[in-house]
C-alpha cells in the first residue's frame, strides 16, 4: 500500500474543483472553516503532536491551550450538537439514504463501504469529509462515522464538530506519543493545526511566517507554501537524479564520477559569483536548473573534444607502436643466440670464407697423402 495523504488540501482549491459542494457547505455553516485551508508545515504539525498533553501545547516559543471552545472559534464552526466520535456506536439507519440502495444488508462489509455504492450526488461531500474532517488519507471507502458527519446536510442529528475535531487531535496526539521512533503515518490534521495557531498569532499580531522563521522552522526568505520545507539535498542525491538525457551523455565519457563532481562545483561557483556581483531581491529566485544545463552542455562539449583528442593520439601511437612491433619482431635474436650471431655481415662471411677454404685445404692435403 502506497503513502496515505493525510494532509488536508487548500480550501479554495477544493472549491473550484467541486463547485457543486459550495452550497450545501454555505447551508450547514460550514464554508468559512474549509476556505480556512491554507497550507501548513509538516514539523510544526510533529511539536505539535509531541507536545500535546492534557490538552496543552508548547511549539517553540508558542504556548497554548486547544479547548473546544477554541477550536469553535478557530475554525468557525457552531459548537452545537450531539458530542459524538468515532468510538460511539450508531443506532440511527437514516445514513442509508446515501447508498444507492439504502434497503441493503450493509452487514457484509466488514472493513467499510466501497464508495461505489454510494449515490453519485453524496461523492463529493464525503470527499470534503474524509479530506478535512477525518483524514484517515482511504478515499475510496465509506465508513459509518463518514456518514454520522454527513446527516449533517440531511437536518438530521447534528454532530457537535468542534468537539469531534478535539477528539481527533486527542487520538492523533496519543498515537504519535506512543510511535515515536515511527511518526509520520500517524500525522494529520495538518492544515487544522495551522489555523489554532494562526488564531494565537493573530491574537498577539504575529503572524505565521515569522513564527516560521523566529523557532528555525524555515529560513529568512523562504515561502511557506501547503507543501513542507524540504531539505537541500547531498551532492551525492543530486547526482543519483541528474535527468535522463544528461546521464546518457555522461555515461558514454570517461571517469564519469569525477566529470560530475566538476560540473556540481561550477554549478555552485556560478551561482556564487551571480551572488556575490549584485545584491538579490529574496523573492527573486536564481534559475539554478538553467545555470546548471549551461555549464553541463559547455562541460560536455569540453570533454567531448578531449575524448576525441585523445583518440587521435591514441590511433596514432598505435600505428607507431604497430610498425615497431613488426621491426622487432622480424629482428630479434633467438633467446639461445650464438657469438657469430652477433658479428656484421661482412665479417661473417670473411670467417664463413675462410673456414671454407681450409677445409678445402685440408682435403688436398688428405689425398696428397694418399697418392703417396
Amino acid at each position: 500500500m502506497g503513502k496515505l495523504l493525510r494532509a488536508e488540501p487548500e480550501g479554495s482549491k477544493f472549491l473550484e474543483g467541486y463547485p457543486q459542494t459550495k452550497d450545501a457547505l454555505q447551508k450547514a455553516k460550514w464554508l468559512q472553516f474549509i476556505q480556512k485551508f491554507r497550507g501548513y508545515h509538516r514539523e510544526v504539525t510533529k511539536a505539535f503532536a509531541r507536545s500535546f498533553k492534557d490538552n496543552k501545547v508548547e511549539i517553540g516559543d508558542l504556548k497554548f491551550t486547544v479547548t473546544e471552545g477554541s477550536l469553535a472559534q478557530a475554525t468557525s464552526l457552531p459548537q452545537t450538537g450531539e458530542r459524538w466520535f468515532k468510538n460511539r456506536s450508531m443506532e440511527d439507519q437514516q445514513w442509508k439514504k446515501i447508498l444507492k440502495n439504502p434497503g441493503m444488508d450493509t452487514s457484509i462489509f466488514t472493513k467499510g463501504i466501497p464508495v461505489s455504492f454510494v449515490k453519485e450526488e453524496w461523492t463529493a461531500l464525503l470527499l470534503l469529509v474524509q479530506k478535512f474532517f477525518t483524514c484517515e488519507g482511504r478515499f475510496r471507502i465509506l465508513y459509518v462515522y463518514h456518514a454520522k458527519i454527513m446527516m449533517h446536510f440531511m437536518g438530521e442529528h447534528d454532530i457537535n464538530l468542534p468537539y469531534f475535531l478535539l477528539s481527533s487531535l486527542r487520538k492523533m496526539c496519543s498515537t504519535v506519543q506512543r510511535n515515536i521512533n515511527n511518526i509520520e503515518p500517524h500525522l494529520c490534521h495538518h492544515g487544522l493545526v495551522k489555523i489554532l495557531i494562526e488564531e494565537q498569532l493573530k491574537a498577539k499580531r504575529d503572524t505565521w511566517e515569522r513564527f516560521l522563521v523566529r523557532n528555525h522552522f524555515q529560513e529568512v526568505g523562504e515561502a511557506s507554501g501547503s507543501s513542507p520545507k524540504v531539505p537541500r539535498k547531498s551532492r551525492r542525491k543530486r547526482r543519483e537524479e541528474v535527468t535522463p538525457e544528461i546521464a546518457v551523455q555522461v555515461e558514454t565519457v570517461p571517469e564519469t564520477a569525477v566529470q560530475e563532481e566538476i560540473v556540481q562545483d561550477l554549478v555552485e561557483e556560478e551561482i556564487d559569483a551571480h551572488n556575490s556581483e549584485e545584491e538579490i531581491d529574496p523573492e527573486i529566485v536564481v534559475d539554478v536548473d538553467q545555470i546548471a544545463q549551461e555549464i553541463i552542455s559547455e562541460t560536455l562539449q569540453e570533454i567531448a573534444q578531449e575524448a576525441v583528442q585523445k583518440k587521435k593520439e591514441s590511433r596514432k601511437k598505435q600505428k607507431k607502436d604497430k610498425g615497431k612491433a613488426i621491426a622487432q619482431e622480424t629482428y630479434l635474436t633467438p633467446e639461445h643466440f650464438s657469438e657469430e650471431d652477433t658479428q656484421p655481415l661482412a665479417h661473417r662471411l670473411a670467417q664463413l670464407h675462410e673456414a671454407a677454404l681450409t677445409k678445402k685445404m685440408q682435403k688436398q692435403k688428405q689425398k696428397q697423402q694418399k697418392g703417396k
